[in-house]
């Protein structure tokens, strides 16, 4: 009796193990990094969790990240900020020169799809009094 269950989780975790090492063959030949672009200006208060949620998801999916920031001029922690995560987690952060504009950039990785993430579009909150 226990040697044929033990057949059975041997079987079991054999095919197992053939299935991730042909799937992960598979999708390694396929995929490359995905190429992402952040464009930033004043933004302490996001752009931290939105680098660690971007990675984070990327390990979950199997998929490696290749980080760009353009930053358009920021006078907040912006950039210190992403400066520090860069080390934390030895990420693949490339930094666009000021002389580099978006069109630079994409057409340098025209036959690649890159994801562009235009963060600094928000308008301004202006602070609204709550007592008149």
């Amino acid at each position: 009796m226990w040697i044929g269950l033990l057949w059975i989780f041997g079987c079991y975790g054999i095919s197992i193990a053939l299935l991730h090492i042909w799937f992960g063959f598979k999708n390694n030949k396929q995929r490359s990094a995905a190429q992402v672009l952040l464009i930033t200006r004043n933004n302490q208060s996001q752009i931290e969790w939105y680098i660690r949620s971007m990675f984070f998801f990327s390990r979950i999916r199997g998929r490696e990240l290749q980080v760009t920031i353009l930053d358009e001029g920021s006078t907040d922690e912006t950039m210190r900020i992403i400066e520090r995560l860069s080390h934390t987690y030895c990420m693949d952060i490339k930094w666009c020169l000021p002389d580099k504009s978006l069109d630079d950039f994409l057409e340098a990785h025209g036959d690649e799809a890159v994801i562009v993430v235009h963060l600094s579009n928000r308008k301004e909150i202006q602070e609204i009094p709550l007592f008149y």
